[in-house]
């Protein structure tokens, strides 16, 4: 009976997430995509490998990564309680024809998790709370050097083109919208890997090469959905479309027989 009511709740919302999935598909297919020497400003769609003038410590897989975010779900009270952190490092898209700057938070990230636990970890403990419960589920998600990435965004004038000598002043200052400094990356990566000789640099290079780490325009969330994905836009789009036929069709048959199941109890 439980499945059954179940079954009836769950079903509209299937059926109109259905449709929520064939709209985000026909936005990305309608979106023009380019390569990053002719994007212009506005929504745009880019691929190319992920590249960076330094890495970051993932805190679960502890491999070099541009990006990383870690989801923590904790159950101390019988509620269900999630947090989410994430760390970007500068971040760049390369096609071939140029660079192109992106900031990924609040994106809507498609790919396997890099780290997928049912237990914990110190920074994930400590992220859950103060109080010592334990986080019951961690997943991490990280953006590698070289990781072939499709994005789709709003490309806009970068607000942080120059340099902000107050907001910027040390050495430890986060970077623009909020990109981990070089030497911020260093310190956590020695407290990731305390055997490091303190007296030596270990600082990962991500690629060869000079970036602009204040360039005229950068790729963020704006108006409209915010992917990173690793899969190809066709990849992407294929998914969308047999998840969206499942829901549309699938939920009107949930529904039905989830009354059905209530029709017969009640009879």
């Amino acid at each position: 009976m439980l499945w059954a009511v179940a079954g009836v709740v769950c079903g509209p919302y299937l059926f109109f997430r259905g449709f929520g999935l064939m709209q985000r598909r026909r936005l990305i297919m309608d979106t023009p995509r380019s390569t990053i020497r002719a994007a212009a400003l506005g929504l745009v769609e880019v691929s190319g490998k992920a590249v960076g003038p330094y890495t970051l410590v993932a805190p679960l897989s502890q491999c070099d990564c541009l990006y990383y975010r870690m989801v923590v779900e904790s159950n101390p009270r019988g509620d269900l309680q999630e947090k989410m952190r994430e760390l970007c490092a500068p971040f760049f898209l390369d096609d071939g024809t140029g660079r192109l700057m992106i900031y990924p938070e609040g994106c809507e990230l498609q790919m396997p998790a890099s780290s997928d636990r049912s237990e914990y970890g110190k920074m994930a403990a400590a992220m859950v709370s103060r109080s010592a419960e334990t986080p019951e589920f961690s997943q991490e998600y990280c953006i590698r050097p070289g990781d072939q990435m499709f994005v789709r965004g709003t490309l806009r004038e970068n607000p942080w083109a120059k340099k902000n000598p107050v907001a910027e002043s040390s050495e430890l200052s986060r970077i623009g919208p909020g990109f981990v400094s070089a030497d911020e990356a260093e310190l956590l990566r020695r407290e990731a890997f305390p055997v490091l000789d303190k007296l030596l640099p270990s600082r990962a290079i991500a690629s060869d090469g000079a970036f602009d780490l204040h360039p005229p325009v950068i790729l963020m969330k704006g108006e409209g959905p915010f992917v990173i994905s690793t899969d190809s836009e066709r990849d992407l789009v294929a998914k969308l479309q047999w998840r969206s036929l499942l829901y549309i069709w699938g939920g009107p048959i949930v529904t039905l027989w989830g009354l059905w199941k209530i029709v017969s109890y009640v009879a």
